[in-house]
């Protein structure tokens, strides 16, 4: 077969653009840092790439899940605690109004602060998280306690508890659940039925009623203490329990982390260049490339245009 000019050329010429795509090809891997750019370079990898992001993606979504349900969690905590303290509080005064030695004036005075506690419990009970009432079951649009109504409550000694919710009596107010896990839902808000039900207010209403009640004896009042460590206990249970579901969320919160990292490592083993091994790659392809250029150039003969440039 008689080879030409044209055919050294043109078979020159295919081999070098074959040379520029592959260095181009390099060159991509080492910028994006990505084994493949289109999923027609490699199907398995991508396909592997697409159902290791989704993972991912996740991984990170119930680990913002967990953060937020930790943030209500923590609030709840924390208000609970206030309302815990206020009824000690609450407790304290009534043990002291109790002594028969107090005049009427005196008790009225203990009576202004417990008034004044109760309202700080109701201001509690419609704290928030965000825009979102925590306390007021699935309703987390609205407040749990008219506070208007509540200190309407305390200076009526007649009235009914239920005027001070603006929603009615909660009653089974409904859960808020979570997905902190794939299969696994968690319940962040408290009951406002067992917290703040018509017991708490019903009893820290009578106290305030009997306050200011000039023949209200000693041992009246010393028969509300009950009243008081009744609910106090009930807000010590409501709080363990609470706890124990901190403590679970933390819990899997550990697990995701520990699920994150694997799962990003999984990907970019997948999908991630070897650098050093590309480099290495780029620096044969560059010599060989040169080479091809310089054999290229030997091959090619002048033309007689060549010389009458």
């Amino acid at each position: 077969m008689r080879v030409t000019q044209t055919m050294l050329t043109q078979t020159n010429l295919k081999h070098l653009s074959s040379s520029y795509n592959t260095l181009a090809r390099v060159q991509e891997q080492l910028i994006s840092g990505k084994r493949i750019q289109k999923a027609s370079e490699d199907p398995v990898v991508a396909m592997q790439g697409i159902r290791y992001r989704t993972e991912v993606r996740e991984v990170d979504q119930f680990r913002r899940n967990v953060s937020e349900a930790t943030s209500w969690m923590d609030l709840t905590d924390s208000t609970l605690n206030e309302v815990t303290e206020a009824v000690k509080r609450i407790r304290e005064l009534t043990t002291q109004a109790a002594n028969d030695t107090y005049e009427s004036s005196q008790r009225q005075i203990i009576k202004s602060e417990i008034d004044q506690l109760v309202e700080h419990i109701g201001s509690l009970a419609n704290a928030k998280s965000g825009e979102k009432y925590i306390y007021n079951g699935t309703k987390t649009d609205q407040p749990l306690i008219d506070m208007a109504a509540l200190k309407a409550f305390l200076a009526d000694p007649d009235a009914d508890v239920d005027s001070i919710y603006t929603g009615g009596v909660p009653t089974d107010s409904g859960k808020i659940s979570f997905e902190v896990s794939k299969g696994i839902t968690m319940q962040v808000n408290m009951q406002p039925e067992t917290i703040f039900g018509k017991e708490l207010f019903e009893g820290l209403h009578k106290l305030s009623t009997m306050l200011n009640k000039p023949d209200t004896g000693g041992a009246d009042l010393s028969a509300q203490l009950a009243t008081l460590d009744t609910l106090g206990q009930n807000l010590i249970t409501e709080r363990a329990e609470l706890g124990a579901r901190a403590n679970r969320l933390e819990l899997v919160d550990n697990r995701l982390q520990d699920h994150e990292i694997i799962a990003k490592t999984i990907m970019s083993d997948n999908e991630d260049i070897d650098i050093e091994r590309v480099i290495m790659e780029l620096k044969s392809h560059e010599t060989v490339h040169r080479a091809a250029l310089s054999a290229g150039a030997r091959i090619i003969q002048p033309t007689l245009l060549d010389f009458l440039r």
